[in-house]
């Protein structure tokens, strides 16, 4: 029965394979691919836009290197071609391969579970079903392109091996999860946690040593070439790659921003000087608090399954709660949701099915939809693009109740016993969002510098926070701000010619900063400095030069919900144009 299984779900996906999916991904696959065989994994990363964990530059490079075996990747109208099938094909049989090894998993953590259960093989299969006949599973993979599925392969590798008592392989399983799907990270604090409370302090220790050592084995090229730098900033660079309310993601934030996700920025203040994402930040963390503590206070029997549980809650709060959140960001649940079920009832009731191919059928709109918003060749759909972004609203109402009936139904009865320590961390939390805004309810001046800019433009590198532009490039480089050698703790600094745009909501009434070049500016550059307010030049200065001392200026902006700083050359050269705004301030 498992071999027929395997056989339709691949036929299934074999023809599915010629589909061109979401060509944007399918483009970066091969220019990632062909940098990769090219010139190496740490110049791939080093110099293009390379965005996916350090571990699957490998994956990427070994389809290329055997997509070279059969075809040229130097025949571009062939290799660039949206219906490539030798490349769809190398490509998509790696989404088939962790498909069919998920289904497995699937089958043999449902015979650990189910071991005493006579029934135990039968609800194994139906279990796989579930996962490999998916709609979802289905779309996402060898429809999209994505590889959600093989990021979270690992991840329920690292299950079997818990539930096998096996700690070091769910160790290096876990750690290749995150070196292969950056969403695999949010589990880290959960999974070390768990290693913790089942074993003990030494086996979370050389959990932890057998962790780094594996991240280690796929930098070496990176420690080699002397490239760290690089690495950290891969690492590091997604948390506001794509700085919008949501990506498609058809929760509160797609609402709030009028289903218009992509159209606003996350940078906006919501409360006070705290921004969209720094609130969605606070939901996020009170949420990841609850999973946390409801696996520290799980009693050993139940620890697997309040970990799994925690896992899921993880992965619902992480797409409804924050914003930047792609619609595919609910795919492990595709898994982890049956898994739990099994933990839970040690076999699957229909309540549970209801709940989860409910939750499957809105998360399968909502991915067709998105595929519809980018390719609409790509499906089948007899809906305008303004009738479909009306059909967003209640997709994302109805996956809102999803969450929240989550929480009711399986997470408050888990820590109701700890809801008074929840209480206090809600508490704090508030507190921290009060904090954050002292200066502004005070009245006091508030430093430019705690806000995020909504927009940035730059001739030359990218404005630097506190510090002047030769610390740009390097994570460990920092040198102080100065004009002419009369030095500051807070500014902006930037290159000539440059536009920097904050979303104030008219919340302020004067604007106040003291500017000039760099110290360290080419002797012969000079600029000017302006400030806009909604469109409306509020100031310009006169030409500044490299040894001129930081002159002050101070503008009321009243009402205005754009602040723009500019910087404009002086002449036809920019060369070594470093200017700042020095100790930029806002007054309520």
């Amino acid at each position: 029965m498992p071999f027929l299984l395997i056989v339709a779900s691949v036929g299934i996906r074999l023809l599915l394979v010629p589909l061109s999916g979401f060509k944007a991904d399918m483009a970066f696959w091969k220019g990632w691919g062909l940098a990769a065989a090219d010139r190496g994994v740490v110049w791939l990363v080093g110099n293009t836009n390379y965005n996916y964990p350090p571990g699957f530059t490998y994956v990427l490079f070994l389809i290329n290197k055997i997509y070279a075996i059969f075809a040229s990747p130097y025949n571009v109208s062939q290799y660039w071609s949206e219906s490539n099938t030798l490349y769809l094909f190398l490509f998509k049989l790696l989404i088939i391969i962790s498909d069919i090894v998920v289904a497995a998993l699937i089958i043999k953590i449902a015979l650990i579970i189910l071991k005493n259960n006579k029934n135990k093989l039968k609800i194994a299969i139906i279990a796989a079903i579930l996962y490999l006949f998916n709609p979802v599973v289905l779309f996402d993979g060898v429809v999209w392109g994505q590889v959600d599925q093989f990021g979270m392969m690992f991840f329920i590798a690292c299950l079997y091996f818990l539930l096998s008592d096996k700690p070091n392989y769910a160790t290096i399983s876990f750690t290749l999860a995150c070196l292969m799907k950056f969403q695999n990270i949010i589990f880290i604090p959960l999974f070390f946690l768990f290693i913790f409370k089942k074993y003990s302090f030494k086996t979370l220790v050389n959990s932890l040593q057998l962790a780094a050592l594996t991240f280690l084995i796929t930098a070496v090229p990176f420690i080699l070439k002397k490239e760290t730098g690089s690495l950290i900033k891969l690492l590091t660079m997604n948390s506001d790659y794509f700085p919008f309310y949501s990506l498609n993601a058809f929760n509160i934030w797609w609402i709030l921003s009028g289903l218009k996700g992509m159209a606003m920025t996350d940078k906006n203040l919501m409360f006070g000087i705290v921004s969209a994402k720094q609130l969605g930040l606070y939901f996020f963390i009170l949420a990841y608090f609850i999973a946390c503590v409801n696996v520290f206070f799980a009693s050993r029997e139940d620890l697997i399954k309040k970990f799994v549980l925690s896992c899921s809650f993880a992965v619902f709060a992480f797409f409804h709660l924050l914003t930047q959140s792609h619609e595919r960001y609910l795919f492990h649940l595709v898994g982890l949701l049956l898994i739990y079920f099994l933990l839970e009832r040690k076999k699957l009731i229909k309540s549970d099915l209801f709940f989860y191919t409910t939750f499957c059928g809105f998360f399968f709109l909502d991915l067709y939809m998105a595929m519809f918003f980018n390719y609409p060749d790509q499906v089948i759909w007899p809906f305008s693009t303004a009738q479909t972004t009306d059909l967003t609203l209640p997709i994302a109402v109805f996956q809102i109740i999803i969450f929240i009936f989550f929480f009711i139904r399986f997470i408050f009865p888990a820590v109701k016993k700890q809801i008074k320590i929840i209480g206090v961390f809600t508490l704090l939390l508030a507190a921290a969002i009060f904090f954050q805004n002292r200066n502004y309810f005070l009245g006091k001046e508030i430093s430019l510098t705690e806000i995020k800019p909504i927009e940035v433009r730059q001739d030359f590198l990218y404005p630097m926070m506190n510090k002047n532009l030769n610390s740009h490039g390097n994570v460990f480089a920092f040198a102080r701000l100065s004009s002419n050698y009369y030095f500051y703790n807070r500014g902006i600094a930037s290159h000539a010619d440059a536009s920097i745009t904050y979303d104030l909501g008219g919340r302020f009434s004067q604007f106040k900063s003291d500017f000039g070049l760099d110290t360290e500016a080419d002797q012969r550059a000079a600029a000017y400095f302006i400030i806009e307010g909604d469109g409306r030049e509020l100031f310009r200065s006169t030409k500044k030069g490299r040894f001129d001392n930081p002159s002050t200026v101070k503008v009321n902006i009243h009402g205005v919900d754009k602040l723009t700083l500019k910087i404009k050359k002086e002449g036809n050269s920019n060369y070594g144009a470093h200017t700042d705004w020095l100790d930029p301030v806002l007054i309520k």
